[in-house]
């Protein structure tokens, strides 16, 4: 098992059984034009991404267990985690708001988000700047936890924002196509959108304010990098902030709050991995490894 992780081979599997789901739900729902995907093709697309997420599910939780610490140390585990979310998101966003988002917007989000991971992955998926850190005082812990699920909000709104724009896209070129009569009307994804913003805001400012507090006090993640990643977090909160206000004060209509946020996202997952690169730059130390014994040495030096 040690094995299959160190080559991230389950990781890989996931995002690619993701991208399969996405694929087959797309088909199946241009084929039926939108009136309800047959039987089989909806039972191989529910299979797949029910297959998808719980591989991903076990992957991240043996990636815990293993290392010591949560699975969102590093850019590689924030995309995979950030791809769990993505799926999960559906069902949230069907329990509590009765939105049913189409399944292959979550998968190919997840799967997307899943696959970044691997775009440096020798360079992402490494030993944190201090593996003492998330053992050592709780509040690391705490800060990843808030803004990782800070992320996770923003994700499901950007998955509502894209189902906004085809939706818009759709009616403003007069498509007729069945598949876009089943989506939910643009008021319903621009308030639901707004919601799920606002709660990207409460959790990602928690850890933004737990991550300052930390440097300024000086802890273990106190370091040139800390402080890059700490201002980067401070921007993508002000931008999604922003954008908030001016929704919520009538300023900017719905349109232009969906294209402002797809953007803001966008970004933020782009300067993610450059920060990354910032700390490969850096000197950090090698790839994850299975035992853990490595992992003293490696930050030792």
């Amino acid at each position: 098992m040690n094995e299959i992780f160190e080559t991230r081979e389950l990781f890989a599997c996931a995002a690619g059984i993701f991208l399969a789901a996405a694929a087959v739900g797309l088909f199946s729902a241009r084929r039926s034009g939108g009136n309800g995907a047959g039987r089989g093709w909806r039972f191989a697309e529910l299979f797949l991404a029910a297959a998808a997420w719980t591989l991903l599910s076990c992957a991240l939780g043996e990636r815990g267990s293993r290392c010591g610490h949560l699975p969102v140390s590093n850019i590689f585990e924030i995309f995979q985690a950030l791809g769990w979310c993505a799926v999960f998101s559906i069902v949230f966003l069907r329990a509590v708001w009765d939105l049913r988002v189409p399944v292959f917007f979550a998968t190919g989000t997840a799967g997307v988000l899943c696959a970044l991971g691997f775009a440096n992955v020798r360079g992402w998926d490494i030993l944190p700047v201090s593996a003492e850190a998330f053992t050592g005082t709780p509040w690391i812990g705490v800060h990843a936890s808030f803004a990782t699920i800070g992320y996770a909000c923003f994700s499901a709104a950007a998955m509502v924002w894209w189902i906004f724009l085809l939706q818009n896209s759709a009616l403003r070129k007069h498509r007729t196509h069945r598949f876009f009569s089943r989506l939910p009307d643009l008021s319903t994804l621009d308030r639901i959108s707004t919601r799920l913003c606002s709660a990207g805001l409460v959790f990602f400012g928690v850890g933004i304010a737990v991550g300052v507090a930390l440097l300024v006090g000086n802890f273990t993640l106190s370091s040139t990098l800390a402080i890059y990643k700490t201002g980067l977090s401070v921007l993508i909160f002000f931008g999604f902030a922003g954008v908030r206000i001016l929704r919520g004060q009538n300023k900017i209509s719905a349109l232009k709050f969906a294209r402002a946020g797809t953007a803001i996202f966008v970004a933020a997952i782009i300067l993610l991995g450059g920060m990354a690169c910032l700390r490969d730059d850096a000197g950090a130390s090698g790839d994850i490894s299975p035992r853990g014994e490595n992992a003293v040495s490696e930050v030792a030096k």
